[in-house]
């Protein structure tokens, strides 16, 4: 693949004839808005806790909604949650990689998946704690 700073060439050879067609893809900064859906969309299909994030994520804005959080206290809510999808993202990750050559690694090298998996719920433990922090702050300002 050959790359210019505005669009991507790709040259491919058709299968009917030997002559190769090239053939212009998405600018660049286009193909990596795709790549990340992708990764996104692939993510997301891959592991079912993914679910369980959106779902609490969900409830989570919700009660920031009846709340009547301030611009400040929603910036630090998406903050704290997309802290945790992105270390599930990269968890993710260890786990393909570890499923793809995991066998011809020594089994040490398990901790890594491991610290992957504290990784997150070091996220999780941290954005439950700013959240309710957050959230009692916001209440004490409605009842007192």
């Amino acid at each position: 693949m050959i790359k210019s700073q505005d669009t991507q060439v790709k040259k491919r050879q058709e299968n009917s004839t030997a002559r190769i067609v090239t053939e212009k893809l998405r600018p660049e900064w286009r193909q990596r808005l795709v790549d990340a859906e992708r990764g996104i969309t692939f993510g997301i299909r891959l592991d079912s806790t993914f679910f369980i994030h959106f779902f609490s994520g969900s409830a989570v804005i919700a009660a920031a909604m009846l709340l009547g959080l301030s611009a400040t206290h929603w910036a630090i809510i998406l903050l704290a949650m997309t802290t945790v999808l992105s270390a599930q993202m990269f968890n993710q990750v260890l786990k393909s990689i570890w499923n793809l050559i995991g066998s011809h690694l020594p089994a040490e090298s398990q901790n890594t998946f491991k610290a992957g998996t504290a990784a997150v719920c070091v996220s999780i433990m941290g954005s439950v704690i700013t959240i309710a922090i957050v959230f009692c702050s916001a209440l004490y300002r409605l009842l007192f």
